[in-house]
């Protein structure tokens, strides 16, 4: 019997090893520069141990191999080609766009072929690929034009007073605060009123149903990643599937979906409409129909363009669809824009100037609207505002790298690259943000990095922040808007003032979803005269 059991576990193991490392010599055939793979996580075993941070992972590979176009390394078994030149990119985002449709490979999908609410992330826009990401794509487009957009900013302007009322009480008191603690409770609050159509109230109360689980929602432990791992393994994803066992949170994924989906019922029941996101993906849900032709071009309207792809626009969607479509915003949007607003609050206190210029911009702003928020037009038309948000994104990048998949065998032009069908594409926003070459003194919050002047001297494909193209972030403009209007509203009665509490060396917690600072960012507010 113990022989029996030491055969399987060999076996096994064998069968593993053979499994994980049989691609291990792919870009050494290829004469591609690259990084080693390990058995049995590839070049990166830091990110299954939370030694480092996948972004600092990513951007060390880029520095190290920066004078050459690609690279080559290993996610557990997987080579992925790292693409470092700005034109190489062009093709892969935008003009070669149909060979790079799909942003994961079929492996991917074992990730979530497992327990009963794992496969619920699958009909999330981020893992759909080919012509049902298309489908599903153009159909929610015209959720996220500006026009659409304009109708959200009540919903977030209500909730900014929260915000500044939060605010009031830290510049009351002089205390040093973390700043994530109180812009995640405006982000949470306003991502879930436009998309959920539910205010939390997390200023109120942070130990509300809501609140707690959208907190274990974004914890990631060793555990996880252990799981998460080991679904890549031969026939580990169906001995899961057959033990139902879940790798992605059941317990908060399953009370997030009965939320949104109690809301639509009450919706359709009662006629009541507000006219918040989840009623215009409601709408989705009514028949529609046409047919457009596709249309891969570098304008910044995407989401105009997305609606013209070819295909069948989706009669009627089904409503896991628009409940994961929901689900995705908050899952998406909540820590990004939390952790963004942070870190301008934290390059504000340590750079009174800046934070100055920017006060008297939205002061005058005010000033012209009779002392009240700007409508719409105004405030995606205040510069610097705009360039202070996306220097920010740039200096603290919340998601480092961004994977595509090759669909169809493809040669880089004017090289002797190839890649295969389910090849791996790895685009390295980080280590391109953090590159001198483009962003000189790339270490340093400075705003004039998107002054007109500045973006016209480089290659859009220098700024990653939202991904570019077709499969660019869908949710960017509501972001931004949640953005602006937060900002707007506490400089036009706040000061940020550097606290003492901070490090002296920002470090990205290796723990942290999305990378942010161990230990916190702190800062004291003070009223404005």
């Amino acid at each position: 019997m113990l022989f029996e059991g030491i055969l399987i576990v060999a076996t096994v193991f064998l069968i593993s090893y053979r499994y994980v490392t049989k691609n291990f010599d792919r870009w050494k055939n290829i004469g591609i520069p690259y990084m080693k793979g390990t058995f049995p996580y590839g070049s990166h075993i830091e990110i299954l141990t939370q030694s480092k941070h996948i972004n600092e992972l990513f951007r060390e590979g880029y520095e190290k191999y920066r004078d050459e176009d690609f690279h080559g390394m290993f996610l557990f078994g997987k080579p992925v080609l790292v693409v470092h030149n700005t034109e190489m990119l062009r093709h892969v985002m935008v003009k070669d766009f149909n060979y790079f449709v799909d942003r994961n490979d079929s492996n991917f999908t074992r990730l979530f072929d497992g327990g009963e609410y794992d496969q619920y992330w699958l009909k999330q826009l981020t893992s759909l690929n080919g012509d049902e990401w298309k489908d599903v794509r153009s159909t929610f487009s015209p959720i996220f034009t500006s026009g659409k957009m304009k109708s959200m900013l009540r919903f977030i302007t209500e909730i900014a007073q929260s915000l500044k009322s939060e605010f009031k009480t830290h510049a009351d008191s002089g205390r040093d605060f973390e700043l994530r603690e109180v812009f995640g409770k405006f982000s949470l609050d306003s991502l879930a009123y436009c998309a959920f159509g539910i205010n939390p109230k997390s200023f109120e109360d942070e130990k509300t149903t809501f609140v707690k689980n959208a907190a274990k929602m974004f914890t990631i432990n060793l555990l996880d990643n252990i799981k998460i791992f080991s679904r890549l393994l031969p026939y580990s994803a169906e001995l899961q599937k057959m033990l139902n066992l879940s790798i992605l949170k059941p317990k908060e994924t399953k009370f997030f979906f009965d939320v949104i989906k109690k809301t639509i019922k009450h919706r359709r029941e009662t006629g009541d409409r507000p006219n918040d996101l989840i009623d215009m993906m409601i709408d989705c849900m009514k028949p529609m129909s046409g047919t457009e032709k596709d249309s891969y071009s570098e304008s910044h309207d995407q989401f105009e363009k997305d609606m013209k792809l070819e295909h069948k626009k989706i009669s009627e969607l089904d409503e896991d669809m628009v409940v994961s479509t929901a689900f995705i915003l908050l899952v998406a949007g909540y820590d990004t824009t939390g952790m963004t607003l942070s870190y301008i609050g934290y390059f504000f206190s340590k750079h009174q100037d800046i934070q100055t210029r920017l006060q008297n911009e939205i002061d005058q702003a005010y000033e012209e609207n009779e002392g009240k928020l700007p409508e719409y037009q105004i405030i995606q038309e205040l510069p610097y505002l705009e360039m202070c948000i996306m220097e920010s994104v740039r200096c603290m990048t919340p998601v480092g790298g961004m994977l595509r998949a090759c669909t169809k065998d493809y040669r880089f032009p004017n090289s002797n690259v190839e890649v295969k069908v389910n090849d791996l594409i790895l685009i390295p926003a980080y280590g391109i943000h953090k590159d001198e070459r483009y962003y000189p003194n790339p270490e340093q919050f400075n705003p004039e990095n998107f002054s007109k002047k500045a973006k016209q001297s480089r290659s859009p494909f220098t700024f990653l922040g939202f991904g570019q193209g077709p499969r660019a972030c869908i949710g960017m403009r509501f972001a931004l808007l949640e953005t602006k209007v937060a900002v707007m509203e506490v400089l036009h009665n706040y000061s940020f003032i550097y606290s003492n509490k901070n490090p002296e060396v920002l470090q990205i917690d290796p723990q942290s979803q999305l990378g942010y600072i161990k230990g916190g960012l702190y800062a004291k507010i003070e009223h404005r005269n």
